[in-house]
Protein backbone atom coordinates (compact mmCIF):
# COMPACT_ATOMS: atom_id res chain seq x y z
CA UNK A 1 0.00 0.00 0.00
CA UNK A 2 1.41 3.38 -1.06
CA UNK A 3 1.70 5.47 2.11
CA UNK A 4 0.63 8.55 0.16
CA UNK A 5 -2.64 6.82 -0.71
CA UNK A 6 -3.31 5.76 2.86
CA UNK A 7 -2.54 9.16 4.37
CA UNK A 8 -4.21 11.26 1.68
CA UNK A 9 -7.42 12.97 2.91
CA UNK A 10 -10.18 11.58 0.72
CA UNK A 11 -13.64 12.70 -0.34
CA UNK A 12 -16.13 10.09 -1.54
CA UNK A 13 -19.18 11.33 -3.43
CA UNK A 14 -20.69 8.12 -4.85
CA UNK A 15 -21.20 5.25 -2.41
CA UNK A 16 -24.29 3.11 -1.82
CA UNK A 17 -25.07 2.06 1.75
CA UNK A 18 -26.87 -1.17 0.84
CA UNK A 19 -24.05 -2.18 -1.49
CA UNK A 20 -21.46 -1.72 1.25
CA UNK A 21 -22.62 -3.90 4.15
CA UNK A 22 -20.25 -5.98 6.24
CA UNK A 23 -20.97 -9.67 5.49
CA UNK A 24 -20.56 -10.50 9.18
CA UNK A 25 -23.33 -8.05 10.06
CA UNK A 26 -25.63 -9.41 7.35
CA UNK A 27 -25.06 -12.92 8.68
CA UNK A 28 -25.99 -11.75 12.19
CA UNK A 29 -29.12 -9.95 10.97
CA UNK A 30 -30.21 -13.06 9.07
CA UNK A 31 -29.79 -15.11 12.24
CA UNK A 32 -32.15 -12.70 14.01
CA UNK A 33 -34.66 -13.58 11.28
CA UNK A 34 -34.15 -17.29 11.96
CA UNK A 35 -32.05 -17.81 8.81
CA UNK A 36 -28.72 -19.61 9.16
CA UNK A 37 -26.13 -19.10 6.44
CA UNK A 38 -22.37 -19.52 6.48
CA UNK A 39 -20.28 -16.39 6.20
CA UNK A 40 -18.96 -17.69 2.89
CA UNK A 41 -22.48 -18.07 1.53
CA UNK A 42 -23.52 -14.62 2.73
CA UNK A 43 -20.44 -13.06 1.16
CA UNK A 44 -21.09 -14.85 -2.11
CA UNK A 45 -24.66 -13.53 -2.14
CA UNK A 46 -23.43 -9.98 -1.58
CA UNK A 47 -20.57 -9.82 -4.10
CA UNK A 48 -20.79 -9.48 -7.84
CA UNK A 49 -20.13 -12.58 -9.90
CA UNK A 50 -16.89 -12.62 -11.89
CA UNK A 51 -18.84 -13.23 -15.09
CA UNK A 52 -21.30 -10.35 -14.50
CA UNK A 53 -22.90 -9.48 -17.84
CA UNK A 54 -24.37 -6.04 -17.15
CA UNK A 55 -25.74 -3.59 -14.62
CA UNK A 56 -29.04 -5.48 -14.35
CA UNK A 57 -27.23 -8.60 -13.15
CA UNK A 58 -25.07 -6.52 -10.82
CA UNK A 59 -28.19 -5.04 -9.22
CA UNK A 60 -29.39 -8.51 -8.19
CA UNK A 61 -26.83 -8.35 -5.38
CA UNK A 62 -29.02 -5.80 -3.62
CA UNK A 63 -31.80 -8.29 -2.86
CA UNK A 64 -30.19 -9.61 0.32
CA UNK A 65 -29.33 -6.15 1.70
CA UNK A 66 -32.96 -5.09 1.19
CA UNK A 67 -34.06 -8.18 3.12
CA UNK A 68 -31.99 -7.39 6.21
CA UNK A 69 -32.34 -3.59 6.24
CA UNK A 70 -35.98 -3.51 7.27
CA UNK A 71 -35.42 -2.78 10.97
CA UNK A 72 -34.34 0.65 12.26
CA UNK A 73 -31.55 -0.77 14.41
CA UNK A 74 -30.07 -2.60 11.41
CA UNK A 75 -30.22 0.52 9.24
CA UNK A 76 -28.57 2.58 11.97
CA UNK A 77 -25.85 -0.02 12.54
CA UNK A 78 -25.15 -0.41 8.81
CA UNK A 79 -24.67 3.33 8.39
CA UNK A 80 -22.49 3.57 11.48
CA UNK A 81 -20.29 0.69 10.30
CA UNK A 82 -19.83 2.12 6.83
CA UNK A 83 -18.72 5.51 8.13
CA UNK A 84 -16.41 3.70 10.57
CA UNK A 85 -14.86 1.75 7.69
CA UNK A 86 -14.42 4.95 5.68
CA UNK A 87 -12.72 6.73 8.57
CA UNK A 88 -10.08 3.98 8.68
CA UNK A 89 -9.29 4.74 5.02
CA UNK A 90 -8.81 8.42 5.91
CA UNK A 91 -11.98 9.54 4.18
CA UNK A 92 -12.65 12.97 5.65
CA UNK A 93 -16.01 13.53 3.93
CA UNK A 94 -18.45 11.03 2.43
CA UNK A 95 -21.85 11.31 0.84
CA UNK A 96 -23.55 7.95 1.31
CA UNK A 97 -26.65 7.23 -0.73
CA UNK A 98 -29.50 4.76 -0.47
CA UNK A 99 -33.15 4.36 -1.43
CA UNK A 100 -35.20 4.66 1.78
CA UNK A 101 -38.37 3.36 0.13
CA UNK A 102 -36.68 -0.05 -0.24
CA UNK A 103 -36.69 -0.43 3.55
CA UNK A 104 -40.37 0.03 4.38
CA UNK A 105 -41.62 -3.58 4.03
CA UNK A 106 -42.00 -4.08 7.80
CA UNK A 107 -44.03 -0.93 8.31
CA UNK A 108 -41.40 1.78 8.74
CA UNK A 109 -42.23 5.12 7.20
CA UNK A 110 -39.78 6.70 4.81
CA UNK A 111 -38.95 9.33 7.42
CA UNK A 112 -38.27 6.65 10.05
CA UNK A 113 -35.87 4.86 7.69
CA UNK A 114 -33.96 8.07 6.99
CA UNK A 115 -33.88 9.03 10.67
CA UNK A 116 -32.32 5.66 11.53
CA UNK A 117 -29.57 6.15 8.93
CA UNK A 118 -28.90 9.67 10.21
CA UNK A 119 -28.51 8.35 13.77
CA UNK A 120 -25.89 5.87 12.61
CA UNK A 121 -24.00 8.50 10.65
CA UNK A 122 -24.03 11.00 13.51
CA UNK A 123 -22.74 8.38 15.97
CA UNK A 124 -19.84 7.63 13.64
CA UNK A 125 -19.07 11.32 13.23
CA UNK A 126 -18.76 11.74 16.99
CA UNK A 127 -16.60 8.65 17.51
CA UNK A 128 -14.36 8.77 14.44
CA UNK A 129 -14.28 12.43 13.43
CA UNK A 130 -15.44 11.71 9.90
CA UNK A 131 -17.83 14.13 8.22
CA UNK A 132 -20.52 13.58 5.60
CA UNK A 133 -24.17 13.42 4.68
CA UNK A 134 -26.80 11.20 3.07
CA UNK A 135 -28.23 11.27 -0.46
CA UNK A 136 -31.67 9.74 -0.93
CA UNK A 137 -32.20 7.74 -4.11
CA UNK A 138 -35.32 7.57 -6.19
CA UNK A 139 -35.45 4.27 -8.10
CA UNK A 140 -36.01 3.69 -11.80
CA UNK A 141 -39.07 1.53 -12.38
CA UNK A 142 -40.80 2.51 -9.13
CA UNK A 143 -44.17 4.24 -9.07
CA UNK A 144 -44.03 8.04 -9.01
CA UNK A 145 -45.82 8.09 -5.65
CA UNK A 146 -43.11 5.89 -4.14
CA UNK A 147 -40.27 8.05 -5.41
CA UNK A 148 -42.02 11.17 -4.19
CA UNK A 149 -41.81 9.76 -0.66
CA UNK A 150 -38.02 9.90 -0.97
CA UNK A 151 -38.27 13.50 -2.20
CA UNK A 152 -40.51 14.36 0.74
CA UNK A 153 -38.06 12.84 3.23
CA UNK A 154 -35.18 14.68 1.59
CA UNK A 155 -37.08 17.93 2.11
CA UNK A 156 -37.84 16.96 5.72
CA UNK A 157 -34.19 16.24 6.58
CA UNK A 158 -32.44 18.65 4.20
CA UNK A 159 -29.34 20.06 5.93
CA UNK A 160 -30.19 17.86 8.92
CA UNK A 161 -28.28 14.82 7.71
CA UNK A 162 -29.54 14.71 4.12
CA UNK A 163 -27.90 16.82 1.44
CA UNK A 164 -29.41 15.74 -1.91
CA UNK A 165 -31.41 13.23 -3.94
CA UNK A 166 -30.48 10.92 -6.78
CA UNK A 167 -31.95 8.61 -9.42
CA UNK A 168 -30.55 5.07 -9.40
CA UNK A 169 -31.37 1.64 -10.78
CA UNK A 170 -31.63 -0.05 -14.15
CA UNK A 171 -30.70 2.86 -16.40
CA UNK A 172 -30.95 1.03 -19.74
CA UNK A 173 -34.42 -0.35 -18.94
CA UNK A 174 -35.83 2.90 -17.53
CA UNK A 175 -34.42 5.91 -19.42
CA UNK A 176 -33.45 9.04 -17.55
CA UNK A 177 -35.69 11.18 -19.77
CA UNK A 178 -38.78 9.58 -18.20
CA UNK A 179 -38.05 11.06 -14.76
CA UNK A 180 -38.26 14.76 -15.49
CA UNK A 181 -41.18 15.34 -13.11
CA UNK A 182 -39.23 14.07 -10.08
CA UNK A 183 -36.49 16.61 -10.59
CA UNK A 184 -38.89 19.43 -11.33
CA UNK A 185 -40.29 18.82 -7.85
CA UNK A 186 -36.83 18.51 -6.28
CA UNK A 187 -35.78 21.78 -7.87
CA UNK A 188 -38.96 23.51 -6.70
CA UNK A 189 -38.30 22.28 -3.15
CA UNK A 190 -34.71 23.51 -3.24
CA UNK A 191 -33.20 20.02 -3.00
CA UNK A 192 -29.87 19.52 -4.85
CA UNK A 193 -29.52 16.40 -6.98
CA UNK A 194 -27.12 14.15 -8.79
CA UNK A 195 -28.30 11.58 -11.35
CA UNK A 196 -26.90 8.19 -12.36
CA UNK A 197 -26.37 8.59 -16.11
CA UNK A 198 -23.97 7.37 -18.76
CA UNK A 199 -23.38 4.01 -17.08
CA UNK A 200 -25.66 1.38 -18.62
CA UNK A 201 -27.08 3.91 -21.09
CA UNK A 202 -25.25 6.24 -23.47
CA UNK A 203 -24.69 9.97 -23.90
CA UNK A 204 -28.41 10.73 -24.30
CA UNK A 205 -28.94 9.72 -20.68
CA UNK A 206 -26.36 12.28 -19.58
CA UNK A 207 -27.94 14.92 -21.80
CA UNK A 208 -31.30 14.29 -20.10
CA UNK A 209 -29.66 14.69 -16.68
CA UNK A 210 -28.17 18.00 -17.79
CA UNK A 211 -31.55 19.09 -19.16
CA UNK A 212 -32.96 18.43 -15.67
CA UNK A 213 -30.14 20.66 -14.28
CA UNK A 214 -28.33 17.94 -12.34
CA UNK A 215 -25.31 19.40 -10.56
CA UNK A 216 -23.34 16.15 -10.76
CA UNK A 217 -23.42 12.98 -12.87
CA UNK A 218 -23.18 9.53 -11.33
CA UNK A 219 -20.61 7.60 -13.41
CA UNK A 220 -20.94 9.49 -16.71
CA UNK A 221 -18.19 7.42 -18.33
CA UNK A 222 -20.06 7.03 -21.59
CA UNK A 223 -19.66 10.73 -22.21
CA UNK A 224 -16.45 9.55 -23.90
CA UNK A 225 -18.65 8.59 -26.86
CA UNK A 226 -19.63 12.21 -27.59
CA UNK A 227 -16.96 14.90 -27.94
CA UNK A 228 -19.48 17.75 -27.86
CA UNK A 229 -20.96 16.36 -24.66
CA UNK A 230 -17.53 16.19 -23.05
CA UNK A 231 -17.01 19.84 -23.95
CA UNK A 232 -20.37 20.74 -22.42
CA UNK A 233 -19.55 18.90 -19.18
CA UNK A 234 -16.20 20.70 -18.97
CA UNK A 235 -17.58 24.15 -19.75
CA UNK A 236 -20.54 23.72 -17.36
CA UNK A 237 -18.18 22.34 -14.69
CA UNK A 238 -20.32 19.28 -14.05
CA UNK A 239 -18.30 16.70 -12.12
CA UNK A 240 -18.39 13.00 -12.93
CA UNK A 241 -18.64 10.55 -10.03
CA UNK A 242 -16.46 7.85 -11.60
CA UNK A 243 -16.30 4.36 -10.04
CA UNK A 244 -13.60 2.53 -12.02
CA UNK A 245 -13.85 -1.03 -10.68
CA UNK A 246 -17.65 -1.05 -10.70
CA UNK A 247 -17.68 0.35 -14.26
CA UNK A 248 -15.66 -2.63 -15.44
CA UNK A 249 -17.79 -5.15 -13.54
CA UNK A 250 -21.09 -3.82 -14.94
CA UNK A 251 -19.68 -3.68 -18.48
CA UNK A 252 -20.30 0.05 -18.57
CA UNK A 253 -16.70 0.11 -19.75
CA UNK A 254 -15.44 -2.47 -22.22
CA UNK A 255 -11.75 -2.30 -22.95
CA UNK A 256 -9.69 0.61 -21.67
CA UNK A 257 -11.36 2.70 -19.00
CA UNK A 258 -11.88 6.31 -20.25
CA UNK A 259 -11.04 7.83 -16.86
CA UNK A 260 -7.66 9.20 -17.88
CA UNK A 261 -8.83 10.60 -21.21
CA UNK A 262 -11.78 12.34 -19.55
CA UNK A 263 -9.45 13.83 -16.96
CA UNK A 264 -6.90 14.96 -19.56
CA UNK A 265 -9.69 16.68 -21.50
CA UNK A 266 -10.29 18.86 -18.45
CA UNK A 267 -13.47 17.27 -17.11
CA UNK A 268 -13.97 17.41 -13.36
CA UNK A 269 -13.32 13.80 -12.39
CA UNK A 270 -13.81 12.32 -8.92
CA UNK A 271 -12.91 8.77 -7.86
CA UNK A 272 -15.43 6.67 -5.94
CA UNK A 273 -16.22 3.06 -5.07
CA UNK A 274 -19.95 2.74 -5.87
CA UNK A 275 -20.46 -0.36 -3.67
CA UNK A 276 -17.71 -1.52 -1.35
CA UNK A 277 -19.10 -5.00 -0.73
CA UNK A 278 -20.80 -5.76 -4.03
CA UNK A 279 -17.69 -4.74 -5.96
CA UNK A 280 -15.29 -6.10 -3.28
CA UNK A 281 -13.42 -2.81 -3.21
CA UNK A 282 -12.67 0.26 -1.12
CA UNK A 283 -11.35 3.71 -1.90
CA UNK A 284 -7.73 2.65 -1.30
CA UNK A 285 -8.07 -0.12 -3.86
CA UNK A 286 -9.68 2.25 -6.35
CA UNK A 287 -6.71 4.62 -6.05
CA UNK A 288 -4.28 1.72 -6.46
CA UNK A 289 -6.20 0.65 -9.57
CA UNK A 290 -5.87 4.15 -11.02
CA UNK A 291 -2.12 4.25 -10.40
CA UNK A 292 -1.62 0.75 -11.83
CA UNK A 293 -3.79 1.12 -14.93
CA UNK A 294 -3.22 4.72 -16.03
CA UNK A 295 -0.35 7.19 -16.15
CA UNK A 296 -2.07 9.31 -13.50
CA UNK A 297 -0.15 10.11 -10.31
CA UNK A 298 -0.84 10.77 -6.65
CA UNK A 299 -0.89 14.47 -7.52
CA UNK A 300 -3.72 13.76 -9.96
CA UNK A 301 -5.59 11.87 -7.24
CA UNK A 302 -5.13 14.86 -4.96
CA UNK A 303 -6.61 17.08 -7.66
CA UNK A 304 -9.57 14.72 -7.99
CA UNK A 305 -10.12 15.00 -4.24
CA UNK A 306 -10.05 18.78 -4.57
CA UNK A 307 -12.64 18.40 -7.34
CA UNK A 308 -14.79 16.28 -5.03
CA UNK A 309 -14.45 18.74 -2.15
CA UNK A 310 -15.50 21.57 -4.43
CA UNK A 311 -18.70 19.80 -5.44
CA UNK A 312 -19.94 18.23 -2.23
CA UNK A 313 -23.56 19.09 -1.46
CA UNK A 314 -22.67 21.30 1.47
CA UNK A 315 -22.37 25.02 2.31
CA UNK A 316 -19.33 26.91 1.03
CA UNK A 317 -17.74 26.98 4.48
CA UNK A 318 -17.77 23.17 4.63
CA UNK A 319 -16.35 22.86 1.12
CA UNK A 320 -13.56 25.24 2.07
CA UNK A 321 -12.84 23.29 5.26
CA UNK A 322 -12.47 19.98 3.40
CA UNK A 323 -10.38 21.60 0.66
CA UNK A 324 -8.07 23.04 3.31
CA UNK A 325 -7.40 19.55 4.68
CA UNK A 326 -6.39 18.35 1.22
CA UNK A 327 -4.20 21.40 0.63
CA UNK A 328 -2.50 20.93 4.01
CA UNK A 329 -1.62 17.36 3.07
CA UNK A 330 -0.19 18.49 -0.27
CA UNK A 331 1.91 21.16 1.44
CA UNK A 332 3.31 18.57 3.87
CA UNK A 333 4.15 16.24 0.99
CA UNK A 334 5.87 19.06 -0.92
CA UNK A 335 7.98 19.92 2.12
CA UNK A 336 9.03 16.29 2.51
CA UNK A 337 10.14 16.17 -1.13
CA UNK A 338 12.15 19.36 -0.77
CA UNK A 339 14.09 18.27 2.32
Amino acid sequence: MDKNIQDMPKVVLHLHLDGSLRPESVQRWLQKQGITKSLEEVTQNLRVDKDCKDLNQYLQKFDLPAQVLQEPENIEEATYELFEDLSKQNVVYAEVRFAPTKHMENGLSCNEVVAAAIRGMERAKVKYGIDGSLILCCIRGEQLETNLQAISSAKRFLNKGVSAVDLAGAEALFPTKDYKHIFEIAKKEGIPYTIHAGEADGPESIKSALEFEAKRIGHGVRSIEDKDLMDILRIMEIPLEVCPISNIQTQAVKGKHPLEELYRRGLFITINTDNNTVSDTNILEEYEWVLANTSLTCDDLLQMNKNAARFIFAPAVKRAEITAKIEAFKNREDKELNK
